[in-house]
Order: C-alpha cells, then sequence, then structure tokens
C-alpha cells in the first residue's frame, strides 16, 4: 500500500514543518538525510527507493514537497523502520545521532563546481528572485489567514457550538475508537502548481463522511469532533487546514475519515453543518461573512500568482545545477543505499 502526504506546508505563519513528528528518530532503525541544492535528483533518489520497497511488497508512505507538489520530501517504510528525507533548506535535517541512527548522503558532492561557477551570477540571480517571490507569498497568506479568522469569528456568531458538541460525541459513541494520542500530517498544499489535494485517506479508508455546508461552518463543526477526541483521549490522526494550521481540515479516527467538504450536496456520506446554525443569528453576519469570502478569494490568488513566479524561476535556477551534475556518482551511492536497506531483509528470506 501507498499513502500520500506532505511534512510541511505554506501557511498564514509562514512555512510549518511537522518533520520532527514524521521522521522521529527514536521511532525509527535507521534515517537517512539527504543534502544537495536543486537539481541534484534528491526527489528521484527517493522515489527509486520507494519503488523497490514496493517492488518488494512493502507498505511505504510518500511526503511530498509542499511547495513543488511533484517533488519528493521524503520516503518512510514504516515495515523496516527506515526513512529517508530531504534535510535541505527551509526543512533542514541535521543528525542527532550521527552513524547510530542516522546518515547524511551528500548529493551536493557530485557537482562540476567549475560550470557552476561560470554561472554564477545567474545562479545568485535566480535565487534572490526565488526568495522574493515567496517573501511576497508569505505576506499574501498572512493577511489571506488574517480574513479567514475574521470570516470564521463571524460564521461562529450564527453556530450552535453546543449542539454541534453533543451530535459530535454521539457520532464517536458510534465508532470503534481506542485510546491513545493524536499525529498530525499534511493531506493539502499551496504550492507552484496551485491548491493541491492528496486523496490517500479518503482512499485508503474504511468510511469516510464528509463534513458539508458554507461559510466556514464546516471547519466549525470540525473544531468540535476534534475537540471531543482530544478530550476523550483518542487515538487519532489529525489532517490540520493547510493555511490555518490550528484548524482542522480532517480526522482519520480508527479508520473513519472525517473530511471538510466546501459543497452543501454530495453522493457521498456526509453531515450537513448548517444543521447547527441559527438562521437568524446568520442573517445578522452573512453580509460580512461574504466580503470577508471575497476577500479570501484575492488574496489566494495573489498567493498563488506569487508561488507560481517563484516555481518558474526554481525552475531555471535547477536547470544550471542538473547541467553540472554527475548522476553517475550519485547512481553508485544509491545502489549502496538499497543494499543497505533491503539486504537485511532478503537476507532473512534464507534464513
Amino acid at each position: 500500500m501507498k499513502k500520500s502526504y506532505f511534512a510541511a506546508a505554506n501557511t498564514e505563519r509562514g512555512f510549518v514543518s511537522i518533520f520532527d513528528k514524521v521522521f522521529d528518530v527514536s521511532r525509527l532503525s535507521h534515517f537517512y538525510i539527504i543534502k544537495g541544492g536543486p537539481g541534484t535528483g534528491k526527489s528521484t533518489f527517493m522515489k527509486e527507493i520507494a519503488e523497490d520497497a514496493q517492488e518488494r511488497g512493502l507498505d511505504v508512505e510518500l511526503y511530498y514537497c509542499s511547495a513543488d507538489t511533484r517533488s519528493l520530501d521524503g520516503v518512510k517504510i514504516p515495515a523496516l523502520g527506515v526513512a529517508i528525507a530531504d534535510g535541505t533548506s527551509p526543512h533542514t535535517l541535521d543528525p542527532r545521532f550521527p552513524g547510530a541512527c542516522e546518515t547524511i548522503l551528500n548529493l551536493g558532492e557530485n557537482f562540476d563546481v567549475r560550470k557552476l561557477k561560470e554561472n554564477r551570477q545567474e545562479i545568485v540571480e535566480l535565487t534572490k528572485r526565488c526568495s522574493e517571490h515567496y517573501a511576497a507569498a508569505r505576506r499574501f497568506l498572512q493577511a489571506l489567514g488574517e480574513v479567514e479568522r475574521a470570516r470564521l469569528e463571524n460564521a461562529a456568531k450564527a453556530f450552535e457550538s453546543e449542539k454541534a458538541k453533543k451530535a459530535a460525541a454521539r457520532l464517536l459513541a458510534k465508532l470503534k475508537t481506542e485510546k491513545g494520542g493524536v499525529s498530525e500530517r499534511y493531506v493539502s498544499a499551496v504550492g507552484v502548481r496551485g491548491v493541491v489535494h492528496l486523496d490517500t485517506e479518503e482512499q485508503n479508508a474504511q468510511r469516510t463522511i464528509y463534513i458539508t455546508g458554507k461559510y466556514g461552518f464546516p471547519t466549525l463543526f470540525m473544531d468540535k469532533l476534534f475537540e471531543c477526541v482530544s478530550e476523550a483521549g483518542i487515538c487519532a490522526v489529525r489532517f490540520p487546514n493547510v493555511v490555518l494550521p490550528d484548524k482542522t481540515e480532517g480526522l482519520n479516527i480508527g479508520g473513519t475519515v472525517f473530511m471538510v467538504c466546501g459543497d452543501e450536496e454530495t453522493e457521498e456520506e456526509s453531515i450537513n453543518s448548517m444543521r447547527f446554525v441559527n438562521g437568524e443569528a446568520l442573517s445578522l453576519v452573512r453580509g460580512k461573512i461574504r466580503f470577508a469570502a471575497k476577500c479570501a478569494g484575492a488574496l489566494s490568488e495573489g498567493a498563488l500568482g506569487a508561488l507560481s513566479h517563484m516555481g518558474r524561476a526554481h525552475d531555471e535556477l535547477e536547470r544550471y545545477y542538473v547541467g553540472a551534475m554527475d548522476f553517475q556518482k550519485s547512481r553508485t551511492l544509491l545502489e549502496k543505499v538499497k543494499e543497505e536497506i533491503f539486504a537485511p531483509m532478503e537476507n532473512k528470506k534464507y534464513e
């Protein structure tokens, strides 16, 4: 089985990483940290290891880059307790127990430095341009967060919280649950190719329930559901809202997945959050909510535009590094790492 997530997000608070939680060294037998700039083949390196694991019948977790959602940031092979991740900026990773638990793989050592120095001016300019575009995107996302919070604050004035919480508690009482903690994974990203949602959870769920409605009410109901989960100490996986990380986009509770859905109607199993709305109170704040939604749309467009420009600059930058890379040396290293990861497994077959 293959599951796909993000281990970071571009949010109202800028870049937010949960790499330390996803790649918890204390829960791994070995952790490979890849270093190297753009174009060094880090994503391809990890993809090949993931494919080899799947060919051997092993489950894998793929963690995609929240900026360039086509590239990988990390891979976990739970059955072997092995993980490999990109340890470069912005999610810089350094070994805590080098050799004992972690190994650094420096693909940057395979550069033809002479070629890079020949294009120094272009590389510096493109790197600067990437930073400027990301700074603009960050400002848009920060403003978007403020507007989204204003929208939810107004919606909350018409939301019958206690009624919603009681409904959430009744819902949980019907599920098979276990006591335990809450872990986190992102399933959505705002990146250079727009807003991307990975449907891993919905595809692998025993049951999926969508929280429908408008004006932000699905998010308010999800808040109540998560509140009940936390108070009861139930084991769950939480999927943070990509712009407002303290809000919840979805929950996996014992194989039942709850996911926020902006549509009021769906053919799938759903809970309509509008059930918990006081119509009279809503009429007093509907205008403010709609205005906030318009502002949010404009700010979202601005953020996505800036990220798109950043993506184009990064693609140009990457071409310089690709042209200076000795991929044969990386191939040799890849085969060595594969041997280290999979040889113990193969040996056990013949014992």
